[in-house]
């Protein structure tokens, strides 16, 4: 890459720092961003030469780390830029602090891929350069653990294009890794394919990447409200904390989620998130953890009397004898799973809910 042409004030022997910089711009920079500005200063005053990669050398970046650090500087006004056609930095010009205004940046059409650069590979020293800043070498420690190996040089080319092509950081690359573990996906391809569909969904921050995985990324959400005869629109959040609940601390795998879903379509004939998480809680209450132990631990309800056609009242008289423990155990099972009150529950609450708003 050739050199980069420097403009700006010279002052012999010292670099000296606008005191308008340091009121109004250093508090809100980061340390790459003052460092990279500085040194532009010290570089005119010493007719240096500039290039990208000298700056990434000299601070232990990599290149887009520069790029985004002159990036940010140009948006504030205090630099100007201008590149050759694919986005080279071919120039900077250093504003005076006190006259700079804040103003967009124009990139020109980059006539290099996403996918070339992707398949062309990094060098060895963009590895390295990458690999030894510090919240990189503990996403690499993190990320060992996830995938219960050590990072071939593949895997290492394959993180550096996600942080520094796609723009991850370090917190939303470790996210993104532990989602795809998550799915039981722990193959590399995967891992890049999963991080260019975010990115191409504008997916920039951890909180982005969950409310993506929400709304589009988990089919969970969907079934459940398929089940629910709902499939019209997207789950709100109300009804993603319900699923949540479900699998995370009543422990549910979504055939048990299938079923309460179903047994409270038939009791009331409607969906209702409410009524199916009572008879979730009911069922981790009472210690039913699949479909069978559901008949098992509730013999009224159990698939052989429906099979049987039974009514509620014959099967638990053909259960279990009039007045003998086993039929109080039973009794009691069945009032902590009944249907029937649950539904005048519900709708005691809407009628009180109607009768409080009026």
């Amino acid at each position: 890459m050739s050199g980069i042409i420097l403009k700006g004030n010279r002052y012999s022997g010292n670099t000296i720092v606008s005191n308008c910089f340091i009121d109004e711009y250093m508090a809100e920079a980061n340390g790459a961003q003052l460092k990279i500005y500085l040194y532009l200063m010290r570089c005119i005053e010493a007719d240096e030469p500039v290039t990208v990669p000298l700056l990434a050398d000299r601070f232990n970046y990599t290149e887009t780390d520069i790029i985004r650090s002159l990036l940010y500087w140009a948006r504030k006004g205090i630099i100007s830029l201008e590149f050759d056609e694919n986005r080279n930095v071919t120039g900077i010009v250093l504003n005076d602090p006190a006259e700079a205004e804040e103003t967009e940046v124009v990139l020109p059409k980059k006539t290099v891929s996403t996918e070339k650069k992707r398949r062309g590979n990094y060098t060895a020293s963009d590895i390295d350069r990458f690999g030894s800043k510090n919240e990189v070498k503990q996403l690499i420690f993190a990320t060992e653990q996830y995938l219960s190996r050590t990072l071939n040089p593949t895997d290492m080319n394959t993180m550096l294009f996600i942080y520094d092509e796609l723009g991850f950081s370090t917190d939303l690359l470790e996210y993104l890794i532990e989602y795809c573990v998550g799915k039981g996906k722990t193959q590399i391809k995967y891992i890049e394919q999963t991080a260019i569909g975010w990115a191409e969904n504008g997916v920039k921050t951890v909180k982005d990447a969950k409310s993506h995985v929400r709304g589009y990324g988990s089919n969970d959400y969907f079934t459940v409200l398929k089940a629910f005869g709902i499939t019209d629109r997207k789950p709100v959040e109300v009804e993603i904390e319900y699923v949540d609940r479900w699998q995370n601390e009543y422990g549910y795998e979504m055939d048990m989620i299938l079923e309460a879903a179903a047994r409270t379509m038939k009791a009331i004939a409607k969906p209702s998130f409410p009524y199916t998480d009572k008879i979730l809680r009911s069922w981790s209450e009472g210690g039913v953890r699949t479909v069978d132990d559901i008949g098992n631990i509730y013999p009224v309800w159990g698939s052989a009397s429906k099979q049987a056609g039974l009514t509620r009242t014959e099967e638990k008289k053909r259960t279990a004898p009039k007045n003998s423990a086993n039929s109080k155990i039973h009794y009691s099972l069945e009032r902590q799973y009944n249907f029937d009150e649950l539904e005048a529950e519900l709708l005691k609450k809407q009628r009180n809910k109607r009768y409080n708003r009026a």
